[in-house]
């Protein structure tokens, strides 16, 4: 800032008629701004009439200087307009942000929880309690595992059995433990057949559609089987996870721990493809053509849904959206122009228990994509 002696200076040059144009200039800048900065000892009209001066001055500067100035002023209101547009665009954006948060929240889903029903040999079909955590065989029938009835049906009445069906609807998921001990968790919108009891049979099979972790009580006399539309895998003393959606590109068998083989039920150019054998960590995914490929996975990632979580490890969106869409039983949808659609990589954890509003905001805030819910359709945007 310039000193009351440098500004009495230049007044008594103007007076003069000697300042230069950067001169004349700079006073016209400063009288605009004096209250702000040096007090002088001149009324109002004095002051207005210096200004006066000044600008009068200004308008015989020469063309260069004029041109000067022009350039100056156009620096500096790009400068603002500069200042002004970013500061507007992080504006809109939070308010964009702020507005999808409300619109997610005001329109908001439950997440999934613990729905089922079983279908019994005869047709019958029971909705089992949303309270309860899981279903039993045990010697009198089908119990809850607190130990409240559920059916007195015969197990194995006369040495036969019963075909029952464990079915989740979309946001729900059960635990089931069969006559022979094996545990199985069912996620949502999946279905288990199994029989009654295993006992007098060669193998005990069962079929899956949808995804299912299986705890298996081994017993090398009686292997345990799971058959998909695409493979059948085999206990070898193993706890092992099987997704096969429908929805999906392949069926994939992770083993969490013990021994396992995977055999497709394909034909690739005529010929049966040999069986393979999983060890720890390892996933045998089976393409449309059969094929069986095997590599080595983060195995948190695939047990994420029995543990409560959605673990995203470099997962794209759209793969990610048909597991919210199976857990919170909505549809989801894309706008043309919703890019993140198919470039956005999901890396991160969220609890199954979050409203959908909230899973939503979490991917809104890894990537550029926006979300909107319509009743039980999410629609996708940018």
């Amino acid at each position: 800032m310039m000193q009351q002696e440098e500004i009495d200076q230049l007044l008594e040059k103007k007076h003069a008629g000697n300042c230069t144009p950067e001169e004349i200039a700079f006073l016209e800048s400063w009288y605009l701004q004096w209250n702000k900065d040096l007090p002088l000892d001149l009324t109002a009209e004095e002051l207005h009439e210096d200004l006066l001066d000044i600008k009068a001055m200004n308008t015989i500067l020469p063309p260069e200087t004029k041109s000067k100035k022009l350039k100056q002023s156009l620096l500096v209101a790009a400068s603002l307009f500069l200042i002004l547009s970013t500061a507007l665009f992080f504006y809109l954006q939070t308010q964009t942000r702020k507005n999808s948060v409300y619109d997610l929240a005001l329109h908001d889903i439950n997440p999934g929880g613990n729905k089922a029903s079983i279908t019994l040999a005869n047709g019958q079909k029971l909705d089992l309690n949303n309270l309860k955590g899981g279903v039993l065989i045990g010697k009198s029938g089908l119990a809850y595992n607190d130990g409240t009835d559920i059916s007195q049906m015969n197990p194995a009445s006369g040495g036969t059995f019963q075909q029952l069906t464990l079915a989740t609807p979309k946001g729900g998921q059960y635990q089931i433990t069969l006559s022979d001990g094996t545990r199985v968790w069912l996620n949502a919108a999946s279905a288990l057949k199994f029989p009654s009891s295993f006992a007098g049979l060669k193998e005990r099979r069962v079929e899956l559609t949808g995804e299912a972790y299986f705890e298996v009580n081994h017993n090398a006399k009686q292997p345990f089987r799971v058959q998909t539309a695409s493979q059948i895998a085999e206990d070898l003393g193993t706890s092992f996870n099987i997704n096969s959606y429908t929805d999906e590109a392949s069926a994939k068998t992770t083993l969490i721990a013990g021994a396992m083989q995977v055999q497709s039920l394909y034909n690739h150019q005529g010929k049966k493809q040999p069986a393979v054998v999983l060890s720890p960590s390892q996933q045998a995914s089976i393409n449309p053509n059969g094929i069986i490929n095997v590599r080595v996975v983060n195995t948190a990632e695939t047990m994420g849904w029995k543990n409560g979580d959605f673990v995203f490890d470099g997962e794209n969106l759209k793969s990610a959206m048909r597991r919210i869409a199976r857990w919170y039983d909505v549809e989801v949808a894309y706008e043309t122009d919703a890019k993140a659609s198919s470039t956005l990589i999901l890396d991160g954890l969220v609890s199954r228990k979050s409203k959908l509003s909230e899973v939503l905001k979490w991917i809104e805030t890894v990537g550029d994509v926006r979300f909107k819910i319509e009743g039980r359709r999410v629609t996708v945007t940018e």
